[in-house]
């Protein structure tokens, strides 16, 4: 290596650590998130044995929403806004958003993120199936960590470590959620998982190297540990590329890579590319866009796109 790129890679390293550090200070993942004995609120009617249609949501910041409502308010009509602003009234949400929680099921609606007045993918997810399914029930179990990452705080049981503290957290929620909803006398089918995470694994060319290992050990576990729900052809897992940015994600066509290996490795896996679907995180804030994260209609797309592949897994 000649000392000009040995030179160019230093001062990338160093970029990608500074970003990390930056990073980290908007995103503090709780010390601790209660794992077991959790309550969830009593507030939706009995379903009176009503079929109803889950949907998990997982990943790091760009799922657990750090897309900001304020720009979604000036890209979308205000009767279109009006709509996300009442929430839809047959898709309901449980959130963990980073140390934002609902506590209760909700209608899926704005400002469900984890930054203060942002979104996530659940509300272009809500607003899909709900323009496609007026007359179907969901419900959207999200838990999603900003800053997360998997090859420790979502490393699942099969990976043979220490299981990730965020992965016992999801799995406790998601659960717990579960339970609730069956107690309230809905008939469940899990159709698929989405997960929009790998940011922070790509910023170590060794912990890129190991994702896609332990993704399929995420799918295999999640499948496992939600079996009794899941519909009759399994748990889809709608994966989703990070964005091709080499300044803060050093190593993305490494995870890309690895999420496009792992999503033919079954027929009940798909990867979104978001590069291809044109996805931005160089416009919002104008004046100092925050490239971590995607534009508001962008995170809208994500949702939608995410909704649609889940969707062709539907009723099979």
């Amino acid at each position: 290596m000649t000392k000009r790129k040995k030179i160019t890679v230093l001062i990338i390293s160093a970029v990608a650590l500074l970003s990390a550090v930056i990073l980290s200070l908007f995103f503090l993942l709780p010390e601790k998130y209660p794992t077991d004995g959790i309550t969830i609120k009593d507030t939706l009617p009995d379903g009176g044995g009503k079929e109803a249609t889950v949907i998990i949501l997982g990943g790091q910041s760009n799922a657990s929403g750090a897309s900001l409502d304020e720009y979604l308010q000036k890209n979308v009509t205000p009767e279109k806004y009006g709509e996300y602003e009442r929430g839809f009234d047959n898709v309901y949400i449980n959130y963990v958003s980073g140390p934002k929680t609902s506590d209760e099921f909700v209608k899926c609606g704005v400002c469900q993120g984890e930054l203060d007045g942002g979104f996530g993918p659940e509300l272009g997810i809500a607003d899909e199936l709900n323009e496609l399914y007026p007359d179907r029930t969901f419900f959207i179990i999200k838990c999603a960590f900003g800053g997360s990452n998997l090859y420790d705080q979502w490393l699942s049981p099969r990976s043979f470590g220490k299981t990730g503290s965020l992965y016992k957290s999801f799995a406790s929620f998601v659960n717990a959620s579960l339970e609730y909803l069956e107690s309230k006398n809905y008939n469940l089918k899990i159709e698929a998982m989405c997960w929009m995470q790998g940011e922070s694994d790509a910023l170590s060319v060794d912990n890129a190297e190991d994702y896609a290992k332990h993704l399929k050990n995420l799918i295999k576990d999640v499948r496992e540990e939600f079996c009794d729900y899941a519909s009759d052809d399994g748990i889809a897992f709608v994966d989703a590329y990070i964005a091709a940015n080499p300044v803060y994600w050093v190593h993305y066509a490494l995870v890309n890579e690895a999420k496009r290996t792992v999503a033919e490795l079954s027929d009940m896996n798909t990867v979104i590319d978001t590069v291809a679907l044109g996805l931005t995180c160089s416009e919002e804030p104008p004046e100092n866009p925050d490239l971590a994260h995607y534009d508001s209609l962008s995170e809208l797309k994500l949702g939608a796109t995410f909704a649609e592949e889940a969707i062709k897994f539907f009723d099979r």
